[in-house]
Parts: C-alpha cells; sequence; structure tokens
C-alpha cells in the first residue's frame, strides 16, 4: 500500500513532464515549418520576380529587332527571315523534303544552325526520302503531307543521283520534278529553297544505259529551278570549285563513297554561307 502511495505522485509527475516536454516539441516544430515555408514563399516570389522582369525586357527587344527586320524586310537573309517569322508568330516551321539524309554531318550543321539563329522555336520538318527518284517522289505523292503541314520554308534535295540510277530519260526527270515543284510552289505563304546535291566521286563520268552520269540529271534539274525562278544552293558547283587546289578526290575517304569530315564542313559551310546571304 505504500509502495502505491509513494508511485502514483511519481507516475503524475512523470505524465506532466511527458506532456510539458511534448507540447514545447511540437511548437518549436510549428514554428520550424513556418520559418520553412515562408522561405520558400520569399524564393518563389523572387523567381516570379525575376521571370516577370525577364518577360517585361523580351517584348521590348522583340519590338526591337522586328523594327529592324521590317525596315530592310526585302533584304533579309534567309536566317533573318527564319528570324523575322518566328518572332511575328513565336514560331517557325521548316520542311526538309526530296535526296537529303538528315543524319549527315552537314545537314546537322544546318539544322543547327537554324535553330541558332531563330529567337523563338525552329520547328524541323522531316519529309525526306534519301536516295528516292523523281518518279517516285512524284508517282507516290509524297508531296501531299508536306502540303498539309503547309511550313514556312521547304529545303528540297535534288534526286540527281538517284535518278541517275533509275535510269529514267531526262524528259521524264523533267515531268515528274516540275510536278513536284509546281506542287511545292503552290504554297502561298511557304518560302522554297532547292539545294544542288554534293559532288559524288566515284559516281563522275559512270554512266547509265541511256549514257548519262548524275551530272547530265544535275544539270537539267538546274535548268528546271532557274526556268521558275526558284532560289538555288548550288552546293555541287561551289564544291567542285572551292576543291579544286586541294583536289576533289581529298575530300572523300579511301573508297570515294563519302565525305571525309573536312568534306562534311566544307558542304556545311557553303550551304550556310547560302543562307547568310542577304537578298540584293
Amino acid at each position: 500500500m505504500k509502495k502505491s502511495i509513494v508511485t502514483i505522485p511519481v507516475l503524475l509527475i512523470a505524465c506532466i513532464l511527458t506532456i510539458f516536454f511534448g507540447t514545447r516539441y511540437a511548437a518549436n516544430q510549428r514554428e520550424e515549418m513556418s520559418e520553412e515555408q515562408s522561405s520558400e514563399y520569399e524564393s518563389t516570389e523572387v523567381i516570379e520576380e525575376e521571370e516577370a522582369s525577364l518577360s517585361a525586357e523580351l517584348p521590348e527587344d522583340r519590338e526591337s529587332n522586328l523594327e529592324e527586320y521590317e525596315n530592310r524586310v526585302e533584304t533579309l537573309s534567309y536566317y533573318e527571315r527564319l528570324d523575322y517569322l518566328s518572332m511575328v508568330n513565336e514560331a517557325v516551321s521548316i520542311a526538309f523534303y526530296g535526296d537529303i539524309d538528315l543524319t549527315e554531318e552537314w545537314v546537322e550543321s544546318i539544322t543547327a544552325n537554324i535553330e541558332n539563329h531563330t529567337t523563338y522555336t525552329a520547328e524541323l520538318l522531316d519529309f525526306t526520302y534519301p536516295g528516292v527518284d523523281s518518279y517516285e517522289l512524284y508517282i507516290q505523292q509524297t508531296v501531299g503531307p508536306l502540303i498539309e503541314e503547309s511550313p514556312d520554308f521547304v529545303i528540297y534535295g535534288m534526286p540527281a543521283l538517284p535518278d541517275k540510277i533509275r535510269d529514267i530519260g531526262l524528259a521524264e526527270t523533267e515531268t515528274y520534278m516540275t510536278s513536284v515543284l509546281n506542287s511545292l510552289s503552290a504554297l502561298e505563304d511557304s518560302e522554297l529553297i532547292v539545294v544542288e546535291p554534293y559532288p559524288v566521286l566515284q559516281e563522275i563520268d559512270q554512266l547509265n544505259s541511256r549514257s548519262l552520269d548524275y551530272r547530265s540529271y544535275l544539270n537539267r534539274m538546274r535548268q528546271i529551278v532557274e526556268t521558275n525562278n526558284l532560289s538555288l544552293v548550288p552546293l555541287h558547283a561551289t564544291f567542285t570549285e572551292r576543291a579544286q587546289e586541294a583536289g576533289l578526290e581529298s575530300y572523300y575517304n579511301e573508297n570515294g563513297d563519302s565525305l571525309t569530315s573536312e568534306g562534311q564542313q566544307l558542304a556545311a559551310e557553303i550551304v550556310d554561307s547560302h543562307l547568310s546571304e542577304t537578298a540584293d
């Protein structure tokens, strides 16, 4: 009985102390949580203020650049026109079409340059058919899906070598390519750029059954482009000219079937230079 009398007060004191320290611990926890939430709120507030400040600056910069572009809109380079449209629409779309391999180094370099030259989003659309000739591009109605997208720019790679390999006549090449170009040109809000292929070392003077090499088809395709007053990137002609000093073969691997890194760089430089030129 005496042990119970002694034990009860001890237990009461222990309970009181537990409640007291538990209450203090809970209060401290609430205080810490409140400070953390306040700190997070302040950080969020700072970030929001910085973002608001940045977004307030962009329109002013955009207006300034837009005004500069609009003052010389007739003489803008292709890169500048891409940037101009990206500012006007907050996006610009570029479709690659025809005999172009998007995995080649020179093409990857050009796509990177396009993205670097645009203030807002540059959407790159893949409608390429590496190694596909004019007949297949025409008969498979490959232009249809591209037209549905109605891109701002179309970069069309000439299929000169595929036409030579298919062994079709130059008149047929003209018919098929003209049909494709007419369809692309009908896109009123799109700008068409035709790109020559770079020289194919091992195919030079390699004739098909019609005694034509790929350059015969290239020359006919070039005539079609010029007749239609379309923009042409003279990659083949300029590459051949600039390679004369070192020799064309120096830009190809030992088998002569693909470009070295120097050849890829030269092709990229030629196309980049054309896209950077301001209109007369």
